[in-house]
């Protein structure tokens, strides 16, 4: 249940930061504003904790006496990139495509982690309970993005990008493993989510950065309108909590529960604030209901079975 809780938390932090994307003409720049935003809270909060400042320690201790690889102190690039996918590719492919392949990449990512321990999570076969329930989720995908297939444009020139959504959803299934052994040695989900933001918001900067000599800013001010710059407390919470469940649940059901948490949102926040002058789709309604069984079919176990 918390992690779908979790998981209803991004569509509205999707919504703030493509407001965002949307008064400054600039995706990018959008990302890194709320990846920094992120790190500006967690930082407050650890400057007011003496626990977090300890937990912080903790993890840097950790990795220099290779307790923890250094390689997974990067975890936050990798978040980086699926935030940079969600402002460049799904330009390109569309919503729907985009959505699909990002669910297909993490769901086969958690199936991969699990399997192999990565990040020290709980190895865990992929079983027919798991599999199927693998199965149902890209189904319900499939079923949920339905309505938005009609604005998606030509297949061949949309292959590529669908490739690299996948890869990014892939990569999003590894970053919540290692954020979850960065927990482990901290002691602390908050440590290992400043370290994801800080190493994210350094990325997403240097990205905003390369894009600006290129091709110069967008030339809109930044908003006033303060709550636009709430992505960043909704990544903290999405992020802190997947950080603190991974290794309990494993990558498999913590990304099929939060995103059956990502599609209740979305039909909650087109019932309460709806956007485009779109009804909602009895479809996407469908589509939930269906990752809801997913998660149902996957977290099954038999009778005396243990994860291995």
């Amino acid at each position: 249940m918390a992690a779908i809780a979790a998981g209803m938390v991004v569509p509205a932090q999707a919504r703030l930061n493509g407001e965002l994307s949307h008064r400054i003409d600039d995706g990018i720049a959008a990302a890194a504003i709320s990846f920094s935003g992120g790190l500006v809270l967690l930082t407050v909060l650890a400057v007011f904790s003496r626990t977090l400042r300890g937990a912080l320690r903790a993890l840097g201790g950790a990795a220099r006496d290779s307790r923890l690889p250094r390689r997974y102190l990067l975890a936050g690039v990798l978040g980086g990139t699926f935030a940079l996918a969600q402002s460049t590719v799904a330009l390109l492919t569309g919503i729907a495509v985009f959505t699909v392949s990002a669910i297909a990449g993490q769901t086969v990512g958690g199936l991969i982690v699990d399997a192999r321990g990565i990040g020290g999570v709980v190895r865990q076969r992929p079983g027919a309970a798991r599999l199927a329930g693998a199965a149902v989720i890209l189904a319900a995908a499939v079923v949920s993005a339905a309505p938005g297939f009609t604005g998606t444009p030509a297949q061949a020139a949309i292959v590529l990008p669908s490739l690299a959504a996948v890869a990014a959803g892939f990569l999003l299934g590894v970053q919540q493993a290692l954020n979850g052994a960065s927990t482990a040695v901290s002691g602390s989900p908050l440590a290992a989510t400043w370290l994801n933001f800080c190493v994210g918001a350094v990325f997403l900067g240097a990205a905003w950065g390369v894009t600006t000599l290129v091709r110069g800013t967008s030339g809109h001010p930044l908003p006033t309108t303060w709550w636009v710059y709430l992505g960043g407390l909704c990544g903290v919470v999405f992020i802190g909590t997947s950080a603190f469940l991974v290794r309990r649940i494993g990558v498999l059901l913590l990304g099929m529960a939060s995103i059956s948490g990502q599609l209740a949102g979305s039909i909650t926040l087109d019932l309460l604030a709806p956007t485009g002058g779109r009804p909602l789709s009895g479809i996407t309604v469908l589509g939930a209901v269906l990752t809801f069984a997913a998660v149902w079919i996957a977290s099954r176990r038999p009778r005396g079975a243990t994860a291995q």
